[in-house]
């Protein structure tokens, strides 16, 4: 399937082909799997719509307190089919409790490893479950590693399930799209609604791959529109990167939501990517906000204290759903009904209560967010001539980017500025990059899911020091090495916590063009 989309500036441009075997198949193995889902009691729980036509869809009300259960399930179940006894995973957290409590159902054995940064409720419900928890690595990446090199699973013993990369798993998840859908057609006939919106966090990618390929199968050509939102923070980009790039590429994960905090995706959300349509950044402090909302909006509902705290991971969705709520990103529907799927409640209580009560990171009554598409030619030294132009104003994200058969490219720009100073910074941006435009509220955090723009480049991951004018002195490095040229994609986030380190991808193209003085 090729399909067409538009860009930020409305320009069309023509998708890559989504894998329709994969979608397929994850979409078919989905609807077997749902019997299994229902028959051990974990259905999705769904709020009444709120005022703005939000649905709450609660994946975490089960034994385990996540979504993560379901795939969890469903391997362990194929597992045990094939005739292994002892199941193997890598997880920070919650598909660790999802694979014990499946494995104490089926009568299995678990070994679960995990993070040495792994919350301690995590833990403690992997081994309630009965599963023996190994701490291993500072990161799940490098706990991933040591995971897939466990000696029964090398000897035939075991049998190793990747938490997300992984097309039972992802399927088991997909049954939260079967479980969306049947609720919609409980509520959208009859109603006013002229879009469903589904927003869903993405970590490894497995949850948004199951359900955007459930859900693009099954959906009534009668119904609304459909429209899949996948949400991350910004300081944990690795699923928008791997779509820019159109290959996993890793990057430096800095978030409070630890469920997604991954240094690459998998191969199975990149094969369906193109049936999510947008790819929502949100900040720390949005996320916070949703997890403070929630618990408030659940206490008023009187419902139990059990279930009105969210983890960072579990309140992505609702604040991407808020964001674009008050900043009305995908205008042009007169009544949208937003579906927010909460994914996780494993969060512990002191960590809760020093993430909720914290101080907000940037103070709107003194400094404000803003976005900017700058437009800039294509020749040695021009990026580095926007950077030097900019050297005194704050950059919090920044991705640059060739255009195809032109001879312009184009960096998207979030700065972090004092209220007063953003009409200097846009005059001074329109004097230096004629056709550069300041961008809407919120517009800066949206990405149309589309063609790869950086796979033809080599990737380069570079670490930076969180201090003024670390990413300026970077990209003259790069420059002193004659290297500026080649460069045809630009990625730059800087950290979400103080004294943590930015992160730099730059995709270089395979012939260094001169040096730039």
């Amino acid at each position: 399937m090729i399909s067409e989309v538009t860009d930020n500036r409305g320009s069309k441009v023509q998708s890559a082909p989504v894998s329709e075997g994969l979608a397929k198949e994850l979409a078919n193995l989905s609807q077997q799997l749902l019997p299994l889902i229902r028959d051990n009691g974990l259905s999705v729980a769904f709020s009444e719509i709120f005022d703005g036509g939000l649905c709450i869809a609660d994946a975490s009300r089960n034994p385990t307190s996540a979504y993560k259960v379901r795939g969890a399930l469903a391997s362990a179940n194929e597992a045990k089919i094939s005739g292994h006894d002892l199941l193997v995973t890598a997880s920070a957290g919650n598909h660790g409790a999802g694979l014990a409590y499946a494995a104490q159902l089926l009568g299995m054995r678990a070994r679960i490893y995990v993070p040495e940064t792994a919350p301690l409720v995590k833990i403690s419900k992997i081994e309630g479950f009965g599963a023996t928890v190994i701490k291993v690595g500072k990161t799940f990446d490098e706990c991933l590693a040591q995971a897939r090199m466990d000696g029964d699973v090398s000897a035939g013993k075991g049998v190793f399930i990747h938490p997300f990369d992984d097309t039972t798993v992802a399927a088991g998840q997909g049954t939260i799209g079967l479980e969306i859908l049947a609720h919609a057609k409980t509520v959208v006939p009859g109603s006013d609604f002229d879009v469903v919106r589904v927003f869903l966090p993405i970590g490894g990618g497995g949850l948004v791959a199951g359900v955007a390929s459930a859900l693009r199968k099954s959906w009534p050509e009668s119904f609304p529109k459909l429209e899949i939102v996948g949400v991350i923070d910004e300081s944990a980009p690795a699923s928008l990167v791997a779509t820019l790039f159109g290959r996993p590429v890793k990057v430096v994960p800095d978030t409070i939501a630890d469920g997604t905090k991954v240094a690459m995706v998998g191969k199975t959300f990149l094969a369906v990517s193109r049936l999510v349509d947008h790819i929502m950044l949100v900040p720390h402090d949005q996320i916070v906000a949703a997890m403070r909302i929630h618990e408030s909006r659940t206490v008023l509902l009187s419902a139990s204290s059990e279930f009105s705290k969210l983890e960072g991971a579990g309140a992505l969705a609702l604040a991407g759903e808020e964001v674009a709520a008050n900043y009305q990103l995908f205008g042009g529907q007169s009544r949208p009904l937003s579906i927010a799927v909460v994914s996780g409640r494993n969060v512990d209580s002191s960590r809760y209560h020093e993430v909720v009560t914290e101080k907000v990171r940037l103070d709107p009554r003194s400094h404000m967010r803003q976005g900017f598409d700058v437009v800039v030619q294509e020749r040695p030294g021009e990026l580095l001539h926007f950077l030097r132009t900019v050297k005194d104003y704050n950059i919090a994200s920044l991705t640059y980017k060739q255009e195809r058969r032109t001879r312009t490219g184009h960096v998207r720009v979030e700065f972090e500025v004092a209220n007063g100073s953003v009409e200097d910074l846009e005059r001074k941006l329109a004097h230096e990059f004629p056709g550069s435009r300041r961008l809407s509220p919120g517009e800066h955090m949206v990405y149309k899911v589309g063609d790869p723009v950086a796979q033809r480049y080599r990737e380069e991951l570079i670490a930076l020091t969180d201090k003024p004018g670390s990413f300026l002195d970077c990209v003259q490095g790069i420059s002193l090495k004659g290297a500026l040229g080649s460069v045809g994609f630009l990625f730059y986030r800087k950290p979400a916590q103080a004294g943590a380190a930015a992160q730099v991808v730059i995709g270089h193209s395979q012939t260094p063009l001169p040096v730039i003085q």
